[in-house]
């Protein structure tokens, strides 16, 4: 086995060195890469360092489609055990013309591997002396393949890990092609866009060096263009930078967020900005989850509005706009602080709460699954939270569904399987919650009926069931709440196991056949 590994890693050898002579190459590359396929990794990585792969790169040109893949195929092989410092330096060309080739698949094996590269000390440095080549990967932003585009990006941000990264991406030269690239069509625009989002992720000095550009500005400026799916997609992006603190204070420098204010103030009466509040909705919703006090004290009328879009109080002529509603003040309401933030809309929060207890037993199907996750994130809170929350979620309780949790179970009954499990995880939310744990023992037969293994039939259910056991069993209030008895079945069930099945065991009787 050992010497045919030689003898095949001498043929590698003899055949890249005859394949610039070849008359037939796809031939010679076909014969290299099944033997390629012989050998282990480590074997590869003893192949001498200065292997000619400049023959392999030439073999791009060709309008052989057979052969390009075949070289792609090859090269992803042999690349890698190449150190990233020496691809760049070495065929440093090859990837700049790779990066124009006609072949998708060569751009995309170009781009992955100067990734690869940037992904080390010494590879990043050696990409960024090659100005060229980076403002390459710039360019190829403007690809007419979204496979290309994200792979360009994802290198771009990998580069801008570094210092000195950001500071080459950013440089004049590098924005002035961005901005030629944004110049080619409103997809190539907002790939850019797309990548100067993601790049104010990494940090402070990249949200600082992404601001300095001016780039960022005609990012904002899109909100208030007549075009709504453009805005629509800028709303979409901005949005995205609302979890970072430094992000909302960017917008917030920029106007922006006033702007997307004063946009859903004319909501009511134009048809026109009705059609961003999906977007609005969504971005206000993050806000409100990422920054929820200031929510309250600087944009009350936003969550108003919010809160009456939900409750059905708003109609602004789109039932979808209603449900979308409901699933943002739940966003808002997923944390302790956003929780405290909506019990100040004491009005406007019992409406919601009244109109999501009702569309959970009688909205279609699809609605009402999407209604109860929602219910179940809402109250679902971290152990040994404050009473100040605990005792909110217990007032809203009874404004969903009333006093007991007759109406949730006559939901979780019903035969269809997502709405059944649904239900079973807002009963797990109310088993973390001493008096979710109160409403569950005075619930006729619903002990009985978590303990019946038999309910279930799918295992989606079976591990639904065993989550709220555990639940209770591992909870430090439940022993006070459960009798003796109740608690022993639940341990019983909790250290069963997900899947346990009754063993039925027969016993023949004598004279029987």
């Amino acid at each position: 086995m050992v010497i045919k590994m030689e003898v095949n890693m001498n043929k590698v050898m003899s055949l890249l060195s005859e394949l610039s002579l070849s008359d037939e190459p796809k031939k010679h590359l076909i014969e290299l890469k099944t033997t390629l396929i012989t050998l282990t990794a480590p074997r590869i990585k003893e192949l001498p360092s200065n292997l000619n792969l400049n023959v392999l790169f030439d073999s791009f040109n060709s309008s052989d489609s057979e052969q390009v893949e075949l070289t792609v195929d090859i090269l992803t092989h042999l690349l890698p055990f190449v150190s990233p410092k020496e691809v760049v330096e070495r065929f440093s060309e090859h990837l700049l013309r790779g990066l124009a080739h006609p072949h998708q698949k060569v751009r995309t094996l170009v781009l992955k591997e100067i990734q690869l590269c940037s992904d080390t000390d010494t590879g990043v440095m050696s990409v960024l002396s090659d100005a060229p080549l980076l403002l390459g990967i710039v360019s190829s932003l403007g690809d007419a393949s979204l496979g290309v585009v994200k792979v360009a990006c994802d290198t771009l941000l990998t580069v801008c890990k570094q210092t000195d990264g950001i500071r080459a991406v950013f440089s004049s030269e590098s924005v002035s092609t961005m901005q030629s690239v944004m110049a080619k069509s409103d997809s190539c625009r907002f790939n850019v866009y797309d990548m100067l989002v993601q790049v104010c992720l990494l940090g402070d000095l990249a949200m600082s060096t992404v601001s300095n550009s001016g780039l960022l500005d005609r990012l904002t400026a899109e909100v208030t263009t007549g075009d709504v799916l453009t805005q629509l997609n800028a709303l979409e992006l901005l949005t995205t930078l609302v979890v970072s603190r430094d992000g909302m204070a960017l917008l917030h420098r920029a106007g922006v967020v006033a702007k997307l204010q004063y946009l859903l103030s004319l909501a009511e009466n134009d048809p026109m900005a009705a059609l961003l509040m999906p977007g609005l909705i969504k971005f206000f919703g993050n806000m409100g989850h990422t920054q929820p006090r200031r929510m309250v004290e600087e944009y009350g009328s936003v969550m108003v509005m919010i809160l009456r879009l939900a409750a059905g109080t708003l109609d602004l002529g789109d039932p979808t706009f209603q449900l979308v509603a409901m699933e943002t003040v739940v966003h808002i309401g997923s944390s302790p602080e956003g929780i405290l933030a909506l019990a100040k809309f004491k009005t406007e929060m019992e409406e919601v709460l009244d109109v999501i207890g009702t569309k959970m037993r009688t909205a279609p199907t699809e609605q009402r699954v999407r209604i109860l996750e929602a219910l179940a994130q809402l109250f679902t809170v971290e152990e040994d939270q404050s009473e100040e929350v605990v005792g909110t979620l217990e007032l809203w309780w009874p404004g969903v569904a009333g006093v007991n949790l007759e109406k949730l179970m006559a939901v979780a009954r019903q035969p269809f399987a997502d709405l059944h499990c649904a239900a079973l995880k807002v009963l797990k939310a109310l088993a973390y919650l001493d008096w979710g744990q109160k409403l569950i023992r005075s619930e006729p037969g619903l002990v009985e009926y978590i303990l019946n293994r038999a309910t279930e039939n799918e295992s989606t259910g079976k591990v639904m069931k065993w989550d709220i056991v555990k639940t209770l069993v591992l909870s430090g209030t439940a022993p006070s709440i459960f009798d003796e008895f109740q608690m022993e079945q639940l341990n019983k069930y909790y250290h069963q196991g997900v899947f346990y099945v009754e063993t039925q065991v027969e016993v023949a009787m004598e004279g029987e056949n």
